[in-house]
């Protein structure tokens, strides 16, 4: 029996570019815009998502449901319907959307107890196959999400989604499927890891998750952010990231940013950005110990 020997990626970052930053001027970069912050409410207590502008040149897209917003501030209910996302992903033509999910963590990053995390997991893989059967047609890739809070529920999440993840990986490996200049974006998200596990966990993590969904899934991690790259471990395996740290605008550099004179949008743009991808050239640079998925 043979070993496969996932080839080694260099991870790709998305920027998460709420609605306020998003410019004609913006760079080339990865983007990754959530639903959550394109919601207008309107006066007869309605909603709407409004069209991202984004420039022609931002052509690498990713689309994120918002699971972070509706579970912590929106008490885990969506505030805008299935077809309101899909009508809204067509406005900008992502290469892949995140379907709705629940992450496994409370606004303090505390564990919401085993049958809450079931409850989000059932729910999570109720819209996963709910998007798939109903809107397999759509000009972009599916993602769903992993989620859980400690390793065993992230491993039993992945087995239930396994059967599910394996049928969108044939669809989406199909040459027949999209066009073959906009290369392969399918990936499955593993979520609830943002600001609570150190990075030798989340790299544990991912190990285990591939061994069960399978190495040749590509994987998202939700929110890991640049101290994940700048572990001294790589993986083999097509990985990306999301940050919405990118723009550093907490602490004392809300006071750089004022004695700047630029605005909140021109200071992320202009020296927050170029700052951060320096530090994530940097990281991907150094000297890394090689892990296999096994």
């Amino acid at each position: 029996m043979s070993l496969y020997v996932y080839p080694l990626f260099e991870p790709l970052l998305y920027y998460t570019v709420s609605a306020k930053e998003v410019r004609p001027d913006m760079p080339t970069v990865p983007v990754l815009l959530p639903a959550t912050s394109f919601v207008t409410k309107h006066t007869d207590g309605s909603v709407s998502l409004r069209k991202p502008r984004l420039p022609d040149h931002v052509r690498l897209r990713g689309a994120d449901c918002g699971a972070y917003t509706a579970t912590t501030r929106w008490n885990g209910a969506y505030r805008f319907t299935p077809l309101q996302y899909v009508q809204w992903l067509s406005s900008w033509h992502p290469q892949w959307a995140s379907t709705f999910d629940l992450c496994c963590i409370e606004p303090d990053g505390s564990y919401p107890g085993p049958a809450e995390v079931k409850r989000r997991q059932r729910f999570t893989t109720e819209m996963a196959w709910y998007f798939w059967e109903r809107m397999r047609q759509a000009e972009w890739c599916w993602c769903p999400s992993i989620q859980g809070f400690t390793m065993s529920e992230l491993e039993q999440h992945a087995y239930e989604l396994a059967p599910l993840i394996r049928a969108m990986h044939t669809y989406y490996s199909d040459p027949g499927w999209g066009e073959e200049e906009d290369g392969y974006h399918f990936r499955i998200g593993i979520g609830s890891l943002c600001r609570r596990l150190p990075s030798k966990t989340v790299h544990a993590i991912v190990q285990r998750v591939s061994s069960i969904i399978g190495p040749d899934i590509s994987l998202h991690l939700w929110g890991t952010k640049l101290r994940f790259l700048q572990t001294p471990i790589q993986l083999r395996g097509a990985l990306s990231l999301d940050t919405g740290a990118w723009n550093g605008l907490f602490g004392r550099e809300h006071e750089a940013r004022r004695h700047s004179g630029l605005t909140v949008v021109e200071y992320s743009w202009q020296i927050s950005q170029p700052r951060y991808a320096h530090k994530i050239q940097q990281a991907l640079d150094a000297p890394k110990q090689m892990l296999l998925f096994s």
